[in-house]
């Protein structure tokens, strides 16, 4: 009973009764991801994920990412769902070894990664540019592939498959919302045409559309962040000193936290804002009280959204052996993410020459000035003027622009891609061989942001109030100081000329020994283009940073063979090996020897080990000198000010601090070492076990000692203190960091894999899976010969958490045209430092995120002829996001982790599929 499907069965990440049940295919030659030679027998020695276009649909996924949540070995993806801010991308991150270690390809070839990059940062496929409702199948390859595939396929590959000869037509359309009313709704269909019969009528044309419509959720109306009190107690909410009303820095109070501040003066807003107190004013009656910002509540936790994308594939029969095609797609994808509106003080901006901040100075001759008020409270001049310059007392102020609305970024992401090729069978020989263009083109508008110079020049005028609203000239002059509109328009272009062949060479004891050759040219450009100067510049307040064009291209050129040698009987090593050239770095081989004994029918071993490399994106060498800031605020552990009676440190001490990125031409390739070995079993009809357990180690890894880890851990910042510029007051300046070959990292775990179907007679049929990834190892050199710092399951800051345990339980019942699908997604819980409580929550103590598990249930009729219908519920039993203190877990957002857990609760939806021919 050891069949094809069976293996395949045995490594799926969802459940489908179909892949369980399916009978033995036809004799014919077929290529897994992960190799290069077609073989009639798909067992090979690598684990491969395959997941069916049946199981997509039972899931009630509505795109790419929603399936690939579903992957036990995908972890902590970047998702453009719950970005109330970025770029609007989602990518794959297997093995938590980041985006750009796991390579992504459409029909085995690849894509161009998205247009906008930066030093030490992410160029990785966005997964919206995949056809969703073209997909056939979807290949997960659980083991490095740089033998065949080359760079990025250290953590593993992720091959969609589009649907091959199909004939029929079908339409489907969807609709979801959350059970409570909190926005965050969507909804899309699809369309699928096909025809012609290859064999009868010499061609076969594809043609399919999808769209998917989502609504914003506004973070204030779940409140997420607001679970702190209850979760770390004695905790303050995550909140910014920049806040609205606006606070005077030399004191250190707002005018709003006080009755009757004057004229033109705005409250504290209860629900923007909290209210901090620190000690006594001057008269010794009042007590020192300012505004600060809850910044979690003025951002979405979902974005608009509306992803569409078109796909056509024709293929034309030159003789029986043989035949032509072009593959043609297009996707879109338009993200409108919101963040906290504009965070005002010299550290939000650009530093200056001399490593100072360009304070925010507001005249006390101005008629916006609380002058009745600190008078009231014993203040005098001496206390809050700042500086004197041309006869005229300025004095420092922090606020947040509320009346300029969110800062918006509103992200346009295209995809196109032509692939032209032919394949088939010559001379003996299985081959197959394309030319692929892809372009991935970016355009990025702002809105809500304010410049730099001309509004530092309006608050100097003394014609713009930070402490509430403004007169019609303050308006305009704010109006003129605006940011807004296309600030970035950017493209990236692969391609690639690809061939390869595959044949069997001689009889071996175990059956004919089998060779596969192939070449990739390959030239990949990147045209990163700001539109803006002074977006360029990094001039706009609270922004990226600065953010330079950066343009350039290289060609890459390789050679790859894999050889097949079945001993005996069961037995077969497959051995392979890829040189790549690059013309900006060198070159780089990468070998790789695989073994797969299947001693019975109810057993198979594999094993396999290799090495892998990802080269330095053209980012990483090529860009010039930006700036940005840590992710959270963190602290400075050398404060140049005490901090006041109520132990609070001075703002510019715990901060998001500014941070300075630089490329470098001589970087090197990062290299990996991996293995892996494990067993497949089948003990009884209907009923697989699969164990996996693998290795990866990655040195000289690419990338950068961000500003937010060396000041989470106190052995980093001692080591690299020199990075640290501070300005001649001795507040933190920036913070270098740039992009260099670090350290090494060692990961390892275990996949596990479990399958089994129940026959119930006339209750139908159940399917049961299991597939779970359990991480062993996780632990690597921040920086070059330090020592290996411990991240599994844990948050340390700067760098995401590393889950120990994911698994994903399913249930598939079948009873007649009825169908019921309920499953069971869960990561474990992480603890965040103290180091990452305290900068966020002000509590000086680690705390445990809890576990993430969520129910989906999916009920499916087909009872009414070329219908079906489905009514399903996510997270059916309504679970809330697990709690997290930092808000850096692929989220601008504060007080949920989402990379791991979407913020809705329950979420119902529906579909309807007609099939018209």
């Amino acid at each position: 009973m050891f069949k094809t499907t069976a293996i395949s069965g045995a490594i799926l990440a969802l459940a489908a009764s179909s892949v369980l049940a399916q009978e033995a295919q036809k004799l014919e030659r077929i290529q897994i991801t992960g190799s290069s030679i077609k073989r009639v027998d798909s067992e090979t020695a690598l684990p491969v994920t395959v997941i069916s276009r049946e199981a997509i649909e039972k899931s009630g996924a509505t795109n790419v990412e929603d399936v690939l949540r579903r992957v036990a070995a995908n972890s902590g993806m970047l998702s453009d769902s719950t970005q109330g801010a970025g770029y609007a991308t989602s990518n794959a991150n297997m093995r938590n070894l980041g985006a750009n270690s796991t390579l992504v390809l459409l029909n085995g070839r690849r894509l161009a990664g998205h247009p906008f990059g930066s030093i030490g940062g992410s160029v990785a496929v966005d997964l919206n540019s995949i056809p969703f409702a073209a997909i056939e199948r979807i290949e997960v390859l659980r083991d490095g592939a740089s033998a065949v595939y080359g760079t990025d396929a250290v953590a593993g590959v992720i091959n969609f498959i589009t649907r091959k000869d199909y004939t029929n037509g079908e339409l489907t359309v969807r609709y979801g919302a959350p059970e409570k009313d909190v926005g965050g709704k969507e909804h899309g269909g699809s369309i699928a045409f096909g025809m012609g019969n290859l064999d009868t009528d010499g061609f076969n044309l594809l043609v399919t559309a999808n769209i998917k419509e989502q609504t914003r959720l506004e973070a204030v109306k779940q409140a997420w962040y607001a679970r702190h009190a209850t979760e770390v107690p004695g905790s303050a909410p995550p909140t910014s000193f920049r806040a609205y009303p606006g606070r005077l820095m030399d004191i250190g109070i707002s005018p709003g936290a006080y009755t009757n501040p004057g004229q033109s003066m705005a409250a504290c807003d209860p629900i923007n804002t909290v209210v901090q107190v620190a000690g006594k004013t001057p008269n010794g009656t009042d007590d020192v009280k300012r505004c600060r910002a809850v910044y979690a509540a003025m951002l979405d936790n979902l974005p608009d959204s509306t992803k569409t994308d078109l796909f056509a594939r024709g293929t034309f029969r030159i003789d029986a052996d043989n035949q032509w095609f072009i593959e043609a797609s297009a996707a879109r994808n338009h993200t409108t993410g919101r963040a906290a509106p504009t965070p005002i003080d010299g550290t939000a901006m650009k530093v200056t020459a001399n490593g100072s901040y360009p304070r925010a100075m507001m005249p006390i001759t101005s008629k916006y000035f609380p002058t009745a008020l600190l008078t009231r409270l014993g203040y005098t001049p001496a206390d809050y003027v700042t500086e004197v310059k041309d006869g005229v007392s300025y004095t420092e102020i922090a606020y947040r622009s509320l009346d300029r609305g969110n800062r918006v970024s509103d992200n346009t992401n295209e995809q196109f891609r032509m692939v032209v090729g032919a394949n088939g069978l010559f001379s003996g020989w299985d081959y197959d061989i394309g030319l692929n263009i892809a372009q991935a083109r970016g355009k990025l508008n702002y809105s809500g942001y304010l410049l730099e110079e001309p509004f530092l020049a309006a608050m100097r005028a003394g014609i713009v109030n930070p402490f509430g609203p403004n007169d019609a000239a303050g308006v305009a002059a704010l109006d003129a100081a605006s940011l807004e509109g296309t600030v970035r328009q950017s493209k990236g272009t692969t391609m690639v000329l690809d061939a390869k062949a595959s044949r069997e060479l001689m009889p071996m004891g175990g059956g004919m020994m089998a060779l596969a050759v192939g070449i990739d040219l390959r030239k990949e450009k990147a045209d990163d283009k700001p539109t803006h100067p002074e977006y360029s510049k990094g001039s706009h307040i609270g922004g990226e940073g600065s953010v330079p064009a950066t343009s350039a291209s290289r060609n890459i050129s390789a050679v790859y063979s894999e050889l097949s040698l079945p001993f005996a009987k069961g037995l077969e090593a497959t051995v392979a090996a890829r040189y790549d050239k690059y013309s900006d770095f060198g070159g780089s081989f990468n070998p790789r020897v695989a073994i797969r004994f299947q001693p019975s029918k109810e057993m198979l071993f594999r094993a396999s080990a290799g090495t892998g490399f990802r080269a330095p994106t053209l980012w990483d060498v090529n860009s010039p000198v930006s700036n940005t800031n840590t992710a959270d605020p963190q602290v400075d552990p050398e404060c140049p000010q005490a901090p006041d009676s109520a132990g609070n440190l001075p703002a510019l001490c715990n901060t998001q601090f500014n941070v300075r990125l630089s490329s470098d031409k001589n970087l090197k390739a990062e290299k990996s070492r991996q293995f892996a070995f494990g067993a497949v079993f089948e003990p009884i009809r209907d009923l697989s076990i699969a164990l996996d357990y693998w290795n990866i180690e990655k040195r000289d890894q690419i990338g950068l000692i961000s500003g937010d880890t060396l000041m989470a851990e106190p052995g980093l910042y001692t080591k690299y203190k020199s990075r640290v510029k501070r300005s001649p007051t001795g507040f933190i300046a920036y913070i270098e960091t740039p992009v260099e070959n670090l350290g090494k990292l060692k990961t390892s775990g275990i996949d596990i894999d479990i399958r089994s179907a129940f026959r119930l007679g006339d209750m139908g049929r159940l399917g049961v899976g299991f597939s779970a990834t359990r991480t062993m190892k996780y632990e690597l050199q921040n920086g070059r010969d330090l020592p290996f710092t411990d991240y599994l399951g844990r948050s340390l800051g700067g760098n995401p958490p590393v889950p120990d345990w994911q698994h994903t339980l399913s249930f598939d019942w079948t009873l007649g045209s009825w169908n019921v699908a309920l499953e069971n997604v869960f990561t474990k819980g992480w603890q965040e430092s103290a180091a990452v409580v305290n900068t966020n929550l002000g509590v000086d103590a680690p705390y445990n995120v809890k576990d993430t598990s969520r129910w989906n249930l999916a009920v499916t009729y087909k009872g009414i002829k070329n219908l079906r219908m489905t009514l399903g519920a996510r997270n059916a039993f309504d679970q809330d996001p697990p709690f997290v203190a930092s808000s850096s877990y692929g989220s601008h957002a504060a007080g949920f982790a989402g990379s791991f857990a979407d913020p809705r609760g329950r979420f119902i939806y529906g579909s309807v599929t007609y099939q018209f021919k």
